[in-house]
């Protein structure tokens, strides 16, 4: 039988989803907390109504916990306090609808009737298990759902936008879906828009006739011809010059175009794939970027998560990196050590996964001839980032475990900011173990600043002394 995990802290939120899948033949389990509804999905859930703001924390938060669970449930997102900023995170996290309060029976048992009916719809893992991944690495929920939009994609014609930060893998992914399309015996073609050069974009993407402009001896044919029945890959599509984006528009409304010089149309029937890692819509507003343009780039939109986002898949990327690096060497395959494998899982990675494997390459290389890498081996940069994010952390929780008696006793905001300021100084001196040169570079100070706020808050050099109320 399907099961509903009701997560809210309203009883009778929960009485209503109760009756609404009871109607429609559904066991309903519920839970007024986020760990009481995690507990109670670790026993196989198939659908989650999740509100936001509960007890023990934000159920936005906690998306990703609840997709982790063993059974893949669907979620669906109730709250009384939605704004389109708390809509755009659910849905862009996976969520399958967000509703609002006050809810009645009938919209409740709609809206599961339809959620129940999406996950019976979906397909099985099996199914998509012969998807060519084409290097893509790891197993996480997240990666596994925008696998699973890529076979979907791969199957139809329909235009399709990757998106994502840079470093993800846009490019790696785009190979996937033309080796999973129809159009994989033909080419791939890759049009960087990034590098094409301004005076030159049209004849590049449309070819030219000979003696269409100085220097044309011959006749070309463009990108646009040689990507015939195959796929064309617009990479970094954002950058793609302003002048050529209305031609290119047509182009790909009717799949004909004009070279340059030419006096007949030619014709060129390819898939379109497009990637970026720019807000096109913030560029569209703000008349940078065809707004048409966008709606047809746009036939199916894939959301590739960042690194942070999946870090179940680090340990298994990172070791793929080593093993590639030590046998483009022919040298033996180096072992992780627990404590480098922690601190990358430490880090947020602005750069992806393209990061990570420059980082490993890096370690790897300073690894030498010893067996294992150690957190030493890592790049400065990343050890001094981890470290500095240790300590703000830690900053941030010794404030937050602050309990005034009375509203009395709670201290001005000069004083509140010097005690904050204080405690900081303190604990980044003590990390670099009384060095106030190194404590200034760590924390993006000159030296002479750093002097100067050890004599403010009289913080000896040598042992620094806890702040008057505060736990380190």
């Amino acid at each position: 039988m399907t099961k509903l995990l009701v997560v809210d802290d309203e009883a009778l939120v929960r009485a209503l989803a109760q009756e609404a899948a009871a109607a429609l033949g559904l066991e309903t389990l519920g839970a007024g907390t986020l760990e009481e509804g995690l507990a109670l999905g670790y026993e196989g859930v198939d659908l989650v109504l999740l509100d936001v703001l509960l007890p023990d924390g934000n159920g936005l938060e906690r998306i990703k916990d609840f997709r982790r669970l063993p059974s893949r449930p669907e979620i669906l997102i109730i709250s009384g306090h939605g704004d389109g900023n708390a809509v755009e995170t659910a849905l862009r996290s996976g969520v399958y609808e967000f509703l609002s309060k006050p809810l009645n029976v009938q919209e409740l048992t709609q809206a599961i009737s339809q959620l129940m009916a999406y996950r019976l719809g979906k397909p099985r893992s099996q199914e998509n298990a012969s998807l060519a991944r084409m290097g893509i690495i790891g197993n996480s929920p997240q990666l596994m759902a925008t696998l699973q939009s890529l076979a979907e994609a791969a199957a139809s014609q329909v235009n399709v936008l990757l998106l994502g930060e840079t470093g993800v893998g846009k490019e790696l992914f785009a190979h996937a879906l033309h080796k999973n399309s129809p159009q994989a015996a033909n080419s791939l073609v890759t049009v960087d828009c990034a590098a094409l050069p301004a005076n030159l974009v049209e004849s590049h993407l449309f070819g030219h006739a000979k003696g269409a402009f100085t220097g044309a001896d011959r006749s070309r044919e463009g990108l646009l011809v040689a990507a015939h029945k195959g796929t064309l890959f617009l990479d970094e599509v954002g950058d793609l010059p302003a002048v050529i984006q209305g031609s290119f528009l047509r182009a790909l409304e009717l799949r004909r175009f004009r070279p340059v010089g030419a006096v007949r149309e030619v014709e060129s029937q390819f898939r379109l794939v497009a990637a970026t890692n720019r807000d096109l819509e913030q560029l569209a507003a703000l008349d940078l970027f065809r707004s048409d343009l966008l709606f047809r780039l746009r036939g199916i939109s894939i959301h590739i998560p960042p690194l942070r986002d999946r870090s179940e898949d680090i340990p298994t990327l990172a070791q793929h990196a080593v093993m590639r690096f030590c046998a483009q060497h022919a040298i033996p395959v180096k072992e992780i050590t627990d404590g480098c494998l922690n601190l990358l899982l430490s880090y947020v990675w602005p750069g992806n996964v393209r990061e990570l494997i420059h980082t490993m390459t890096r370690a790897c290389i300073a690894a030498g001839r010893q067996e294992r890498i150690f957190p030493g081996h890592l790049p400065t940069e990343l050890r001094v980032a981890v470290a500095r994010r240790k300590i703000d952390n830690g900053t941030q929780a010794s404030f937050q475990g602050q309990d005034f008696p009375s509203f009395a006793d709670m201290p001005s905001l000069r004083e509140w900011k010097t005690r904050a300021e204080r405690m900081y100084v303190e604990q980044i001196l003590k990390h670099c173990q009384g060095d106030p040169r190194k404590a200034a570079d760590l924390a993006g100070l000159s030296r002479g600043h750093m002097y100067e706020l050890l004599k403010k808050h009289g913080i000896s050099r040598e042992s620094p002394r806890p702040a008057a109320g505060f736990m380190p």
